[in-house]
C-alpha cells in the first residue's frame, strides 16, 4: 500500500513523513504492517477522506485490532486562535474516525445520532496528532464508538463517544 501511496498519488494525497513515520511505529508496536482502508471512489468528495476534494482533510485510514487510526498533521488554514487547530476540525476528525470504521466494517453509511465531545488540551498547529476509534456495542443498527485524539505528546486532546445508526 505504501508503495501505491509514494508513487501513484499526487503529493498533495500523500502522507507525509512524519506520519510515515508514525506508522511505522504503530506498526512496529503491533507487530504487524497496518492495512490501510481503501478509499471509495463513491465518495471521493468526501471532506475528511476524499481524493477529489481540493480544500479536504485527504486522510488515510489503517485496521487497528478493534478499531481504527489515523494521523493528521494541521495547518495554518486549519487554525482558530493562532497556532491551535479550530475545534470544529476536530470534531470531524472524531466523527470521521468513528464513522468511516463503521462505512468500512459494514459496507453501508453510518449516520451520527449523536456525538457527545470533550475537549482535553489544544493541538498545536504543526504538530501529528493520532486519531483512534473503537466499537464499544452495538443493538440493531444503532452502534456506539468511542474516538480519541492524542497530541505527540501522548496527551489526550479530544475525545468523543457517538452513537451512530447503519443505513439500512
Amino acid at each position: 500500500m505504501e508503495s501505491i501511496q509514494n508513487n501513484m498519488l499526487p503529493q498533495h494525497l500523500q502522507m507525509n513523513e512524519t506520519e510515515r513515520k508514525l506508522l511505522a511505529e504503530e506498526e512496529k508496536k503491533y507487530g504487524t504492517k497496518l492495512m490501510e482502508m481503501p478509499k471509495d471512489q463513491k465518495y471521493g468528495m468526501c471532506f475528511a477522506c476524499g481524493e477529489e476534494n481540493p480544500v479536504g482533510l485527504h486522510l488515510h485510514f489503517f485496521w487497528i485490532p478493534n478499531g481504527v487510526m489515523a494521523f493528521f498533521t494541521p495547518k495554518p488554514e486549519h487554525q482558530s486562535y493562532n497556532g491551535r487547530m479550530h475545534g470544529g476540525l476536530i470534531t470531524v476528525l472524531l466523527d470521521e474516525i468513528m464513522g468511516n470504521y463503521l462505512f468500512k466494517k459494514e459496507g453501508v453509511p453510518a449516520y451520527t445520532a449523536r456525538i457527545d465531545l470533550r475537549f482535553r488540551t489544544p493541538v498545536q498547529i504543526g504538530t501529528t496528532i493520532r486519531c483512534e476509534g473503537h466499537e464499544v456495542k452495538r443493538k440493531g443498527r444503532l452502534v456506539v464508538m468511542e474516538g480519541v485524539i492524542i497530541n505527540p505528546d501522548g496527551t489526550v486532546a479530544a475525545e468523543a463517544t457517538s452513537t451512530l445508526m447503519l443505513e439500512k
